[in-house]
């Protein structure tokens, strides 16, 4: 056959579109497969990480539909965002045709790889028939009391003049102009997340992501039991509240530290002279994100605000600061400061001179101490400034801090949550108008949803020197009347956060086409029941996107629209795929391949070379469309699946991709071998049909736990191998050929579907191997010890070719022939015995040295110590003596022979054994005869039995 891999495989991409084989239906008869990656950002063309990601659902959609399932697996895009933004300005264009071109690009090389996806209920979140659903639920939210509008802290460019998220500031300066960013409060529309905080924390332990996943959601949800206590200002009103998760050292409170942004700040300094300090650290603070005060601090530091608060329990007033580690959307803002049991505290106490009061001691009884490093775990309370406490330990010495708090009403128990309502407001063009209007009579008034969608508007021109949102200065846009009084308002002019898109797309696969509403509650409850079955995607989603989905779930579920709980159950994080790039070790940082064999921009040492993740910021990446001109989409696929597990990260290597596509060649080439042969049956027919039995079962729990390369290992290599021996064994029956075929071809279709396609069609078969579902292929009794036999031989083989190689290093002749000592007949009556025992569970420890007595073989007394040492050997289990006797595995009646030699085997094989090891015949002796020849061997191995050559 003329490997055309082109002609091929848009031949059969086109049969299975016109046919429709992967569109999906409810199917109740069925057992369901939702298989699904995490949708791409349409940036253009697919990069080799698409390749990957796809590769790996699509060989789980195609294996699940050969074992009868009935699989969902959709593909859309996830649209909305900044760098359609960013290229309309460069082109003076707009998102949509930005977005849709590239769209049009990814799709052409997505069907090109001849992924199976349901095209019929392909999406674009970025289309009015999406979004209009994302207003839908929002209006819907909003009336369950899910929607808030309140003022938080945004990235600000004053020279932009606009908001930035996140990813626009680097090192604290707008990627636009380069000025430093600063903290301004704005606005926001927030989602009501924490309302499923204790939820979506308890259901970790019920779902089956990775455990780093969901350690991750852990700590990004942190609950935390503790106790809030109020802290009079002395000589004010005011009262500072501090959220502690160990109220159990508030006798060694010694000051109180509140964030620079706490409103209290300025009443507490206005007029004074730390009004100046205060005002140079807030300012400080505003030019860091939240992010950076927490993890990326260089230096704790603070300044006094000049006033003390009052410790509730104990009346003792403590100095109050302001510090650039605390922030103020986490807890309350303020800290009550313990340096005697906190390591912060502590240093911050030391730098500024604040006294420290140990109040708890590592064992009962013992006094409290200063150390460094501090001791901040549970211990016995001492130095209590009230009576009763001191004594107490861990969780009864809180609990009595908390029961007096309430009881004299300056504080309470109560949990506190990491995790912070969801910030929904973007400042910014592209992305899902919020359905919301101002109207001065009615204030912030909801659209009704008979007026949805509210539509982004197509005639804004983008240009480079842009600021700011263009909706703000859109008049038709923004120009609306009020829905409750019908007075003019202005329209909303934020847009959604783009993981609003992406928090639900999984449920409207469900439903693509509804035209009615986001989906159909019965179509959702189909195909999410227990979840999407199988989830691929980036580990760098494990917080953001799978904790907005699993919200996203949980509360249109409370809103009736469906009876999912999580919408994921199995999640695959697959790994990166790597590719060289310049690397300096000094600055530990990786540059652009331009750089290669240069000097390092920042040090001035020679680049050296490391593996990094492929990015077109390093332009180490490889594009899909070169490698499938050249060698086939089979062949990519292959490369992908075969080089490493789905979790692990893999390295590009083009002489990877060069073996791969020679492993399909050969794969063709033993096929259209096979087809070709006539009726020819022999003993090794059972052999072959024997390893399809055992491979196919590994294959099947392979592929269903996920292990792709261990799969095409089996399907791609193994089999390949197997067929070879067939063939070097003299294996060519038409009939056994055909059986083989029927179940290696479809063992082949998951990761190079293409080629498996043909095949199938050559075999004769008239259906699309795409619609086949296959049947189990359970071993039969006697597959074990035809497969002992033929394995023993290839040892035997093995072992031969490794004297032979070390006799030729030995001789300066030819070596022609081969010497086999067989064992003695005794042995093998004896390892027989032991088996059959062995399948009647035969008690060896007890009985064993009874029986042995009992044999014929026993009265020789000159073999009585070999009998003893073959049968110690024997009921060991399976363990291997080399130069002894066979091993066995209960309760398998099998023979695994090592290093044992039989007579007949030897008889039977003797030619082909020659033919194989390269010599010209085979000499057998029982042990004990033909020494006269032995002796002249060459190369001799006193191993019993063993082998020479001569």
């Amino acid at each position: 056959m003329t490997y055309d891999s082109t002609e091929i495989e848009t031949r059969w991409q086109a049969r299975w579109r016109d046919a429709g084989v992967f569109e999906a239906k409810v199917d109740d008869s069925r057992p369901k497969f939702y298989c699904l990656e995490m949708f791409p950002y349409p940036s253009g063309s697919m990069h080799m990480g698409h390749v990957r990601n796809y590769s790996i659902g699509d060989a789980m959609a195609r294996f699940h539909r050969l074992m009868g399932k009935n699989v969902l697996y959709p593909m859309g895009y996830d649209s909305f965002g900044m760098p359609a933004e960013n290229a309309a300005k460069k082109e003076g264009g707009h998102p949509h045709f930005v977005t849709h071109r590239n769209i049009s690009s990814i799709r052409a090389d997505q069907e090109r790889m001849g992924y199976s996806y349901d095209w019929s209920r392909t999406l674009t979140t970025s289309d009015a028939d999406y979004y209009k659903w994302n207003q839908e639920i929002f209006l819907k939210f909003n009336e369950r009391g899910l929607v808030e509008r309140r003022f938080a802290p945004v990235n600000w460019c004053n020279d932009c003049d606009t908001v930035l998220a996140n990813e626009q500031v680097k090192n604290n300066r707008c990627w636009r102009c380069g000025l430093e960013v600063v903290q301004k409060d704005m606005a926001q529309w927030f989602l009501k997340m924490t309302n499923y905080a204790d939820e979506l924390l308890d259901e970790l332990d019920n779902i089956a992501f990775p455990e780093n996943v969901k350690a991750m959601q852990r700590n990004w949800i942190g609950r935390s039991h503790g106790a809030h206590i109020d802290f009079k200002v002395a000589d004010s009103e005011a009262v500072i509240g501090a959220f502690t998760t160990r109220p159990d050292t508030i006798f060694g409170v010694t000051f109180v530290t509140l964030s620079p942004e706490h409103p209290l700040c300025e009443e507490l300094v206005a007029g004074t002279e730390y009004e100046a300090g205060w005002r140079a650290l807030a300012k400080e603070c505003a030019k860091l994100s939240e992010f950076e005060r927490i993890n990326m601090l260089k230096e704790k530091k603070g300044v006094p605000l000049g006033r003390f608060a009052i410790n509730p329990l104990n009346g003792e007033e403590v100095p109050i600061y302001a510090g650039n580690f605390v922030v103020v959307s986490y807890g309350t803002g303020a800290v009550m400061a313990v340096p005697g049991h906190d390591q912060r505290d502590y240093d911050f106490a030391q730098k500024y001179g604040i006294a420290v009061k140990p109040v708890l001691c590592r064992s009962e009884g013992g006094k409290g101490i200063e150390e460094n490093p501090v001791f901040d775990g549970l211990g016995w309370m001492v130095n209590s400034s009230r009576p009763d406490f001191d004594g107490l330990f861990g969780n009864e010495a809180k609990a009595a801090v908390i029961s007096v708090l309430e009881a004299e009403g300056s504080g309470h128990g109560t949990i506190q949550y990491r995790l912070k309502d969801w910030l929904l407001s973007r400042q910014r063009f592209w992305g899902t108008p919020i359905p919301m209007v101002h109207c001065e009579d009615c204030g912030v008034i909801p659209v009704n949803s008979v007026d949805l969608p509210i539509e982004l508007p197509l005639d804004v021109t983008f240009s480079e020197d842009q600021s700011g949102n263009p909706l703000a200065s859109h008049p038709d846009f923004i120009s609306t009347t009020c829905p409750q009084c019908n007075g003019s308002a202005r329209r909303e002019t934020d847009t959604m956060d783009t993981f609003y898109d992406s928090s639900w797309y999984f449920m409207r696969f469900a439903d693509a086409g509804n035209e009615s509403a986001p989906f159909d509650r019965a179509a959702v409850d189909y195909w999410l029941e227990d979840g999407v079955d199988l989830y691929i995607g980036g580990i760098e989603h494990a917080v953001m996107h799978l904790l907005y989905a699993r919200f996203f779930t949980k509360a249109t579920r409370d809103e009736g629209m469906n009876q999912v709980s999580e919408p994921f159950g199995t999640l695959v994080c697959q790994g990166m795929l790597n590719a060289p790039a310049p690397f300096c070790s000094n600055c530990n940082t990786e540059y652009h391949i331009e750089n290669f064999d240069k000097e390092c921009p920042g040090c001035g040492i020679p680049l050296g070379s490391r593996s990094a993740k492929m990015s077109k910021s390093l332009g180490n990446t490889v594009a899909p469309g070169e490698m499938i001109e050249k060698f086939g989409a089979d062949t990519v696929r292959l490369f992908i699946l075969f080089g490493a597990n789905p979790e692990a990260g893999m390295d590009w290597s083009d002489n990877a991709v060069l073996a791969n596509h020679k492993q399909v060649l050969a794969i063709i080439d033993a096929i259209d071998t096979g087809l070709n042969f006539g009726k020819s049956p022999s003993e090794i027919d059972n052999w072959l049909l024997a390893r399809l039995r055992v491979h196919h079962t590994a294959w099947q729990a392979a592929m269903d736990s996920v292990s792709l390369r261990e799969g095409v290992m089996i399907s791609h290599f193994e089999m390949l191998t197997d067929w070879q021996w067939y063939l070097r064994r003299g294996g060519a029956n038409a009939a056994t050929v055909r059986e083989y075929f029927t179940y290696w071809i479809p063992m082949l279709a998951p990761a190079t579907p293409h080629i498996a396609e043909e095949f199938w069609q050559r075999l004769g078969e008239d259906n699309l191997l795409a619609q086949l579902v296959i049947s189990n292929l359970a071993p039969f009794e006697e597959d074990s010890v035809i497969l002992a036999l033929e394995s023993y031989l290839r040892d035997f083989i093995d072992s031969a070719r490794n004297i032979k190689g070390l006799a030729e290093r030995h001789t300066e002749g030819a070596v022609t022939k081969c010497i086999v000592q067989t064992a003695a007949p005794w042995k093998v009556s004896l390892a027989v015995n032991a088996l059959e025992l062995s399948d009647e569970n035969f008690d060896f420890k007890k009985q064993g040295q009874e029986y042995l007595k009992s044999l014929p073989i026993s009265e020789n007394q000159q073999l009585r110590g070999e009998i003893f040492q073959m049968w110690m050997a024997l009921t060991a289990g399976s363990k291997k003596k080399r130069g002894r006797i066979l091993t066995w595995t209960p309760p398998q009646k099998s023979l695994i022979l090592s290093g044992f030699v039989e007579a007949d085997f030897i008889t039977i094989n003797s030619q082909f054994i020659a033919d194989t090891i390269g010599v010209e015949s085979i000499i057998a002796y029982p042990v004990g005869e033909g020494k006269d020849v032995a002796g002249k061997a060459r190369v001799a191995f006193p191993l019993e039995p063993g082998i020479a050559f001569i």
